[in-house]
Formats: structure tokens, C-alpha cells, sequence
């Protein structure tokens, strides 16, 4: 019941941020340029660790409200941030996530996307659904939740192998905060730490 209701509460804050119904074809259209361009940006060896990660940021800022998103994952406690707070969550969550996927995928070779199809949801939203292959090594299988905003198509949550990284951020992201007394400088500390780490 519990995740239940939570899922309910995911949808509607989602739905907030929507203006008009997804269309289908096009949110497949959408997420097969995107993740052609991720792809081949990933895998691309004749670049930089540095000119990958920059590249791959323009793709977030571009594709992706990290805003939204970014609300999202620090719940109740965005509320209760101050400005100043919350400029500088958006900023390190928006670092910390092109540092993840610049590193996960930096190894890859030849790995494809690939549109599996998609549907319409109740709030408005379209999910479609993806899968990489690898040549060694089983499918990635992903679906993105997609939203219109002021007639742009943006990505407000990407689930992987059937995890949500929006609900399981939120989650990770709460248990931080509250061993840091509840207070929204101990996440932004704590990301501050994993930019800083080798390797992160």
C-alpha cells in the first residue's frame, strides 16, 4: 500500500510540470536521436574523459529537466532548503550525474540503441522503452518518462532494469540528509565529496 501511494504521489508531481499529452510516435522520435547521440557519444575513443563529460552535460541541460527532477529526488526537504541551498543542489546534482554516466559508459565499444516501443500515461506523460545491446553481455533495458513543457519534449525520469533513478535518489538522498540532521547542506556536502572522489 505504502508504495502504492507513493507511486501516486510520483505521477502527480510529475503531472504538474506537464502542459500537454505526449504523443507516442513522437516521444519515440525524441528518444531515438537522444540515445543514438548518447550512445555514440559514449563510445566515441577519439575524445576526451573531459570533452565526453562536457558534451554529454549540453545533452542533460538540453533533454532533460534536471530542475524537475532535482526537486524531485530532494522530496520535502526542497521546502525547507534557502535559495542559496537549492542553486548549488541543482548545480551538484546536475555534476554528479554527468560524472556517473561519463564514467559507466566510457568503456563501451560498440553497444547500439534501440526502441523497443512506447505507451501513453494518464498524466499526460509517454514512456518509452529502450534497450543497448552489447556485444558481450545482455541487453540494458531502460524506459524514459517523458513530458511536454511549454511545447518542449524533456526527460523527467529515466527507469532502469524496471528501477525508477528519480524515486531510488530520493531515497538514497533522504537517508543522507536525515543522518546529516536534516539539514540540506549534508547532501550537498556529500556530493561535493563524490565530485572530489577518484573515480567516483
Amino acid at each position: 500500500m505504502k508504495k502504492f501511494i507513493f507511486l501516486l504521489v510520483t505521477l502527480f508531481m510529475w503531472g504538474q510540470e506537464s502542459q500537454a499529452a505526449v504523443d507516442c510516435a513522437t516521444a519515440q522520435d525524441f528518444m531515438k536521436q537522444i540515445g543514438e547521440n548518447v550512445v555514440t557519444l559514449l563510445t566515441n575513443k577519439s575524445i576526451s574523459d573531459q570533452e565526453r563529460a562536457d558534451r554529454f552535460r549540453e545533452i542533460l541541460e538540453q533533454k532533460f529537466n534536471v530542475k524537475a527532477i532535482g526537486k524531485f529526488v530532494l522530496g520535502r526537504y526542497w521546502k525547507q532548503a534557502n535559495e542559496a541551498e537549492k542553486e548549488k543542489f541543482l548545480a551538484l546534482f546536475k555534476e554528479t550525474t554527468v560524472a556517473s554516466y561519463a564514467t559507466r559508459f566510457k568503456n563501451y565499444t560498440s553497444e547500439k540503441f534501440e526502441i523497443l516501443g512506447s505507451r501513453s500515461e494518464s498524466d499526460g506523460g509517454a514512456v518509452v522503452s529502450t534497450q543497448i545491446t552489447r556485444p558481450h553481455g545482455a541487453p540494458i533495458l531502460i524506459d524514459w518518462k517523458i513530458f511536454e513543457k511549454n511545447g518542449q519534449l524533456k526527460i523527467y525520469d529515466v527507469i532502469l532494469e524496471g528501477i525508477s533513478m528519480g524515486i531510488t535518489q530520493r531515497s538514497e538522498f533522504a537517508s543522507v540528509i536525515q543522518k546529516g540532521g536534516g539539514s540540506v547542506a549534508s547532501i550537498n556536502e556529500a556530493l561535493e565529496k563524490k565530485l572530489s572522489s577518484p573515480g567516483r
